[in-house]
């Protein structure tokens, strides 16, 4: 049976947006509706908010190059470069260099969604329909401000605050507003938000079927960025140098008027990390005890495009829905899903893009490693893990063989013995399994692309928690162990049959608050990989996480033996990284935390940004 998917593209005639970011607009907006009628009924003011939530489906958005490239500067990710399959390393560049396509899109299309948030808010006041349904639509387009903000944030850092739309050429030209003032104003729409939003019931009822955020989402959102913010003021705490505020730079800034860069988050009632974290675990655990959301029974039913009850499930906070109709609407299994892959409806056409984004074999071994994982018998991969007890595990990655659709042959894949030290070819990676989707022919698919989901507020309430304990044993250590206790039991229960054993939480122990802190990292990385957290996890932490979380150990895996001859005598997935190694100093890390400023692009319309002084410090220039 065909799944009942819907598309959010309605109206988008009436949108009255700007099509690129403020700070690129050259030109006049124009619209097939006139300025009066597109705000003067309720119909037309949905059809304004369909119109921004559709701007998330964009080329270079969440599902589209932001996921499938940015991603991979977290060292948890490959991206298969120009469809060659001998170039892992492209997507690297796209988060360091200032002027890649990508690096331009996603800070343009952010600003193009921000545009339509502005336009609509700008002129709600002026329509005629009832209060009411005014406070509703302004609290969703807050809502979705929020959240492209928070983006733009943990991207740039500094980024143009623009809260209203230009209303002439002039008044696109802002300068970069500090990073905190920018979390300020993330804070203060979702406040609003989380307040006057429809809950879910209405936002159901308003919008039947499309996947409509509701007021809960918005409490979510906000344990989200204050996870953030704790991460940030926690890593500077400890030592300034740690993040990406340029201390050196201060009293230049003071001489010029303009705001220092060191972290001043009390605005919004943070004085400290501890702060920070108080307001996270108190805001997660709202959500857990008094929301309306509930955890899926099975972790396969998150990810299984058939079922028409799956795509209701209560563990569903935020998600961008697709259809099986549009390539461009949905790219997961276009880019994630080796070719004539069984179980999808591939049995004619290749998919041309195979596995273009796929998981790297250092979380493969990780994942395994932590969970439980088994070991090869052959000579070849028996120093590796080639399965893992985990439900999670198969159902998250394809890997050791998969069977094409075509001709029923059966295709062996990382980390099968015969495919360890492969040079070339689409045996090197194992792929995702998570977009998988029965639908999926050649370009378009129905699988879904969670931006939030129930089982995330478990891992920031245990992160928070763990964050403000004392020590083994107190209330907060035991929450923290129990709320990722909840989620492995879960991933336990999702098989056919007896529930799974692997090593339970509440059996572990741990040397201490930050063994602790590191582990429930890494489980955010198991219970959500591929689905858009990699590069904001990694970074969030600082550079000396960085370095002992990622380049140190990745350095070290890519000495092992499997990583094969290679070129020069260095092996596959050495060779496919950035200069053989990842730099570990701390020093030279904390200039990668943040991607480049598109400054290049932006300063030929933005006389307020200068694209040298006002470009972030970083590494790989």
């Amino acid at each position: 049976m065909k799944v009942r998917k819907y598309m959010i593209a309605a109206a988008l005639a009436g949108v009255l947006c700007v099509t690129a970011s403020c700070s690129f607009l050259k030109e006049e907006p124009t619209t097939s509706l006139s300025e009066t009628s597109a705000y003067r009924s309720e119909e037309a003011l949905e059809s304004q908010v369909y119109g921004i939530l559709s701007s998330f489906y964009g080329k270079y958005m969440m599902q589209g190059y932001m996921n499938e490239q940015l991603h991979t500067a977290s060292g948890l990710m490959m991206w298969k470069g120009q469809r060659t399959q001998d170039d892992w390393t492209e997507g690297l560049k796209f988060a360091k260099y200032s002027t890649t396509a990508p690096n331009q899109g996603w800070y343009q299309e952010l600003y193009a969604a921000i545009s339509c948030c502005n336009r609509l808010l700008d002129n709600l006041p002026s329509s005629p329909v009832e209060e009411s349904f005014k406070t509703d639509i302004e609290a969703e387009a807050r809502f979705y401000r929020a959240v492209l903000y928070y983006y733009l944030a943990r991207l740039y850092a500094d980024v143009p605050l623009i809260l209203t739309c230009p209303k002439n050429i002039g008044e696109t030209n802002q300068p970069r507003t500090v990073y905190y003032k920018v979390y300020a104003a993330i804070i203060n729409d979702l406040d609003f938000a989380e307040k006057n939003m429809r809950d879910k019931v209405a936002a159901e009822a308003a919008a039947p079927g499309k996947g409509r955020p509701c007021n809960w989402a918005a409490t979510a959102m906000k344990a989200s960025v204050y996870m953030t913010i704790g991460s940030l003021l926690s890593s500077y705490e400890a030592d300034p140098n740690d993040q990406f505020f340029d201390t050196s730079k201060d009293a230049a800034l003071i001489a010029e008027g303009k705001d220092p860069r060191t972290p001043d988050f009390n605005a919004i009632g943070i004085g400290n990390a501890r702060d920070a974290w108080e307001l996270c675990f108190r805001t997660s655990e709202k959500v857990i005890s008094e929301g309306p959301y509930r955890l899926a029974g099975d972790y396969r039913q998150l990810f299984r495009w058939t079922d028409p009850e799956d795509f209701t499930l209560d563990e569903r906070i935020f998600v961008l829905q697709s259809t099986n109709t549009s390539a461009s609407e949905n790219r997961l299994a276009l880019m994630s899903l080796p070719m004539f892959v069984e179980g999808s409806a591939n049995t004619t056409t290749k998919n041309g893009n195979f596995g273009r984004f796929r998981p790297s074999r250092f979380l493969f071994q990780k994942f395994a490693a932590d969970n439980g994982g088994v070991k090869g018998s052959d000579a070849e991969n028996s120093d590796i893990y080639v399965k893992c007890p985990d439900p999670r595990f198969n159902a998250s990655f394809i890997h050791t063989s998969y069977k094409r659709l075509d001709n029923g042959s059966s295709l062996k894949v990382y980390p099968d013995a015969t495919c360890i030290k492969v040079i070339d070819g689409a045996a090197v990676f194992p792929y995702y399994r998570k977009y998988l989707d029965p639908t999926f022919d050649v370009n378009s698919g129905c699988a879904d692309f969670y931006l939030m989901r129930f089982a995330e507020m478990y891992l920031i309430s245990a992160e928070a928690a763990a964050r403000l304990s004392g020590g083994e044993g107190d209330q907060y250590w035991q929450t923290a162990l129990a709320r990722i206790e909840t989620l492995h039991s879960r991933a336990r229960k999702s098989t056919d049959g007896a529930e799974a054993a692997f090593p339970t939480w509440k059996d572990r122990t741990f040397s201490g608050k930050d063994e602790l802190v590191n582990a429930i990292i890494w489980e955010r990385s198991y219970e959500m990989c591929g689905e858009g957290h990699e590069y904001f996890d990694t970074h969030r932490c600082g550079a000396k996480w960085l370095s002992e979380q990622i380049a140190v150990p990745l350095n070290e895996f890519l000495q092992q033996p499997e990583q094969g001859p290679g070129e020069g005598n260095v092996g596959v997935f050495k060779y496919n990284y950035v200069g053989s190694t990842f730099p570990t100093a701390q020093s030279d890390l904390r200039k990668s935390l943040l991607c480049a400023f598109p400054a290049t692009t932006e300063a030929i319309y933005n006389t307020q940004i200068d694209p040298v002084k006002d470009q972030n410090d970083f590494y790989w220039q």
